[in-house]
């Protein structure tokens, strides 16, 4: 019976780190207003042998005004280097082509994705897998996501094409 306990013991620890990998978020791109950011999934430990480099588009969210008591965190989209390289060119495609109309929708990487055009406000709208909130940038705002996402992926030699 004790030798049984003492297996089971082991069995669990040996998979659990056979399992896990142990991430750090690098900030790429972030924007204070909205609490919108771009991150790294770093790898700092990790049983795969070739982990893929993730990255996700993330931000907070308010139920109400109060930050302490209200906020949660919502990801719009998540996927590697390559992914992530498509998604943002995509999106700024669209942008483009739909960016004197409104409430034109689409679905990127199976992310859906709006236009808005409001007055002077020019933005595009990228809705969480829940399609419940959104954040949203104008062309320049995504074209410099771009940007620093592709300076950092050549900083640290990560192939994103």
């Amino acid at each position: 019976m004790m030798n049984r306990k003492i297996l089971i013991a082991v069995v669990c620890m040996i998979s659990a780190n056979l399992f896990s990998q142990t991430y750090k978020l690098e900030t790429v791109f972030s924007d204070k207003p909205s609490e919108t950011y771009l991150s790294h999934w770093n790898v700092l430990e990790s049983t795969d042998i070739h982990p893929v480099d993730t990255f996700s588009l993330w931000g907070y969210q308010r139920y109400f005004d109060d930050w302490a008591n209200g906020a949660y965190e919502v990801e719009y989209y998540k996927g590697s280097a390559m992914e992530t390289y498509n998604f943002l060119n995509q999106i700024i495609g669209f942008t483009e082509k739909y960016k004197e109309e409104d409430k034109v929708l689409t679905t990127i990487s199976g992310v859906r994705v709006k236009t808005l055009k409001l007055l002077w406000i020019k933005a595009t709208l990228v809705y969480d897998r829940e399609n419940k909130v959104v954040c949203q940038f104008n062309q320049k705002q995504w074209t410099e996501i771009l940007a620093k996402f592709v300076s950092y992926c050549e900083n640290h030699k990560i192939n994103y094409k």
